[in-house]
């Protein structure tokens, strides 16, 4: 069952990735998360978890914050049983410092990555961090969308999105559109 759990969500995912659905991401990769809890695999369901988290932050949630601790709480109770504390903080903490490629390529890989290939995801400085949407438009942005094409994604005017792309250029101190991918941390 776990097996067919883990093509059914991989398959989710890379079309998901194909096709451009960022906003629904978080959810196949949390599906693997938990197929990893059932294959007793808690670090690497841990790392998905982390990873999940920093998507759902990137993009908008359409789950409530209590509605996804409830759905979730299960799973991560079993992987706090699994591993130590320090080991569950550090599995983590790995997770949430993967970039959007490096979480979807970790999800999709059947071998574990080992700690010292995951490099920690740079901390924006309080005064240039971003809102949520802002940093759902800079990832747009750094994959090299158009306003146009970022309005259509998001269903925003693109005057808004010309608006909150101004807004990230000037938290950032960037002067140009390709400086947003190599500034933010999840690329």
């Amino acid at each position: 069952m776990s097996e067919r759990a883990t093509t059914l969500y991989a398959e989710s995912l890379e079309l998901k990735r194909e096709v451009g659905l960022m906003l629904l991401l978080p959810e196949s990769l949390d599906g693997l998360a938990c197929v990893a809890v059932a294959k007793g695999e808690a670090k690497r369901a841990v790392r998905l978890f982390g990873a999940t988290r920093a998507l759902h932050e990137l993009v908008r949630n359409h789950l409530s914050a209590k509605e996804y601790a409830a759905l979730r709480e299960p799973y991560l109770a079993t992987t706090h049983s699994q591993l130590s504390g320090e080991e569950w903080e550090a599995a983590f903490a790995e997770g949430l410092a993967m970039g959007f490629e490096e979480a979807v390529g970790y999800a999709l890989s059947e071998e574990e990555l080992p700690s010292s290939t995951l490099v920690p995801m740079p901390e924006l400085p309080p005064n240039e961090a971003l809102t949520l949407r802002e940093r759902e438009v800079a990832l747009l942005v750094g994959r090299g969308l158009t306003n146009r094409q970022i309005a259509q994604e998001l269903v925003l005017s693109e005057h808004t999105v010309h608006h909150h792309v101004t807004n990230i250029l000037k938290k950032l101190n960037l002067s140009s559109r390709q400086q947003v991918a190599s500034r933010l941390p999840d690329r």
